[in-house]
């Protein structure tokens, strides 16, 4: 398997395994041990136990004929890149298989079989839009918060120190019943070696609060373009 993919991974898998929200009780310290020392041998298995990531990358691997932990299928996942041009609506039928061989609970894939999407856009973004707003009630009541913890935030740091991090997140807004992008100032926990060397200016990648990448311009580029994508595509069911 490739090392860089199962460390990319590990990076954006780490918050919501910590909180315990996916997969194993075991993860988080493997998960760490892969990003900060390449120790990564145990990581195939622990994603294999996460439930919607799993089908995910399996379901991307299938369209692309790329390995599951290749590195350009995982990116596509959280970041999203050029393989997701490839994917079609019909697709989508593919993604409820694995749905159902990973065994997620059988009236969660028969909402998911009534709501096809108009279109299938196969990252983590889509995901927690789909996930969490079945129906517009469903999403007013779980509270804006609750998406921009789940989603892949991005943006500039803004100030570092030891204690703190803050940094100006692309993150979600509800305005008369729709999401929209904005930037909110927000405090980030840094994960001890997840980010050396960060510095003001710098761009990060944020999951539930926890900065977990520095990014280049180009994936910058690439999880501003395709969050928009999902974002103009999504309607409530």
């Amino acid at each position: 398997m490739d090392h860089r993919a199962l460390q990319l991974v590990s990076r954006f898998s780490l918050p919501p395994n910590s909180l315990g929200h996916c997969g194993s009780n075991e993860a988080p310290q493997k998960f760490i041990d892969c990003v900060v020392n390449g120790e990564c041998s145990d990581i195939g298995d622990e994603i294999s136990k996460f439930i919607t990531l799993n089908p995910y990358l399996k379901t991307i691997s299938e369209i692309t004929g790329l390995p599951k932990f290749s590195y350009e299928v995982v990116e596509a996942y959280w970041l999203g890149n050029d393989l997701v041009k490839n994917v079609k609506v019909e697709h989508y039928k593919i993604l409820l298989k694995n749905f159902r061989d990973q065994g997620v609970p059988v009236h969660l894939i028969d909402k998911f079989e009534e709501e096809v999407p108009g279109k299938f856009i196969p990252t983590h973004f889509f995901q927690v839009l789909r996930s969490r707003s079945i129906g517009k009630e469903s999403f007013l009541s779980l509270g804006i918060e609750r998406f921009n913890d789940c989603m892949i935030r991005w943006g500039e740091v803004l100030h570092v120190d030891k204690q703190k991090i803050v940094a100006n997140l692309n993150s979600l807004e509800e305005r008369e019943g729709r999401l929209e992008l904005t930037k909110k100032e927000s405090n980030v926990f840094q994960i001890p070696g997840f980010l050396t060397g960060l510095k003001v200016g710098n761009i990060i990648a944020v999951h539930w609060g926890q900065g977990v990448k520095i990014l280049d311009n180009e994936e910058a580029a690439k999880i501003s373009f395709w969050t928009s994508k999902v974002l103009d595509g999504f309607e409530f069911p």
